[in-house]
């Protein structure tokens, strides 16, 4: 990053003059020299006074005349020499200055340039430490959010534990009667012995009325209330669960999978027992999940197998699109499913936590037993979660 130079100031003390005046050791050369001349020529003029004061013989005044001439170009080469001294030392004494001026200039842009590194260094540190402080005020914040959601989610599940033990004190309340139930029988079973039709008859319709008017509708009104509950218990977790999840997690690779192509490959691989009746089919085309595909299709695998295993009566796969572009499952004719094989309670496990269902409904007049699955379709950019093998 490069400044401008400051504005030239008329005060400078660090800048030597331009011209400066020569110092006495540079005019001690060229004034030594000028000495050694005129002394030079004050013993020549001597000698030669003195050597012409007389009969001069002709030798003697052509070797005069010759140290004349020697003398003018001794002086004139020694005056030459002296200038030319003092014009270095001039020339020198003008190199220092530009020398002690630019140093004084290189002085002040390092000046300058260390002034703004420290600046910027400054600038940067305070920057990180603003960066840092911010960071920190954010964990700080999303951990507060994290005990709040964990407040508000441990009193919603407070409250459905309450709810559930009313259910279970109902039931309780309900199941008291069997000893009463069981002295009706006995009634019902001396009548019977005894051959008093009457009484036979006044014991049925006591039972009848004690069990499919009061017990069954108290076991169904329990069934139902707790069927809400768990919807309610599963909502509050639905509502809060991005409020528990790690920041950072890495999210499992997902595709799309033909549900029904997967599920009619399952089946052709799981015949049913020598015997027993054949599955029978009707599967819409074209049912498409987004999932994880090979955990996903092993626990369909475990709870189809499961399924077929403890059926007895004829069953028949039903596959179909519901709302929402979920997937529906249903099994006419199998009972209700055992959850302790590891597979199939992580596969319930998968469709409870990412808004799917899984429900038993028993058989009626006319209608079969029949398991129902429905898994949903994740919302768009978000993956499945729950259990680690199926999410």
């Amino acid at each position: 990053m490069s400044h401008p130079p400051p504005a030239a100031s008329s005060r400078q003390p660090d800048a030597p003059p331009r011209e400066r005046r020569l110092r006495e050791v540079d005019l001690l050369l060229p004034v030594a020299a000028a000495i050694c001349i005129a002394l030079s020529w004050y013993v020549f003029l001597d000698y030669e006074r003195a050597a012409t004061s007389g009969a001069v013989p002709p030798e003697v005044a052509a070797r005069v005349g010759e140290m004349r001439v020697m003398m003018v170009l001794l002086s004139v080469g020694g005056l030459g020499l002296a200038g030319l001294a003092a014009r270095d030392a001039r020339r020198r004494r003008r190199a220092e200055d530009e020398l002690l001026v630019a140093h004084a200039a290189l002085g002040r842009r390092m000046a300058r340039r260390t002034d703004a590194l420290k600046n910027r260094t400054k600038a940067l540190r305070e920057s990180r430490l603003r960066e840092r402080l911010a960071e920190r005020e954010a964990e700080a914040a999303f951990a507060a959010g994290q005990v709040e959601a964990a407040g508000t989610y441990l009193h919603h599940v407070g409250n459905a534990l309450s709810a559930f033990e009313l259910e279970l004190l109902r039931l309780d309340r309900a199941l008291e009667g069997a000893g009463r139930l069981d002295a009706a029988f006995d009634a019902l079973a001396r009548a019977i012995e005894s051959g008093d039709r009457a009484e036979a008859g006044r014991g049925a319709q006591v039972l009848r009325d004690a069990v499919i008017g009061r017990t069954f509708p108290r076991l169904s009104g329990c069934a139902a209330s707790l069927g809400d509950l768990k919807g309610r218990m599963l909502g509050e977790l639905e509502r809060h669960r991005g409020e528990f999840e790690r920041r950072g997690t890495p999210r499992p690779y997902v595709q799309d999978v033909r549900l029904d192509l997967e599920l009619a490959a399952i089946l052709d691989r799981m015949p049913r027992a020598a015997g027993s009746d054949p599955v029978s089919r009707d599967i819409l085309p074209e049912v498409v999940v987004t999932v994880r595909k090979q955990p996903f299709l092993l626990g369909l695998a475990a709870l189809l197998r499961q399924a077929l295993d403890a059926a007895t009566d004829p069953v028949r796969v039903r596959l179909g699109q519901g709302p929402d572009r979920r997937a529906v499952l249903t099994l006419d004719g199998v009972p209700a499913a055992e959850t302790g094989e590891p597979a199939v309670a992580a596969f319930i496990n998968f469709l409870n936590e990412n808004g799917g269902a899984f429900r038993h409904e028993p058989g009626a007049a006319g209608r079969p037993p029949r398991l129902v699955v429905e898994i949903a379709e994740p919302p768009r950019g978000q993956a499945p979660s729950g259990f680690p093998g199926l999410s």
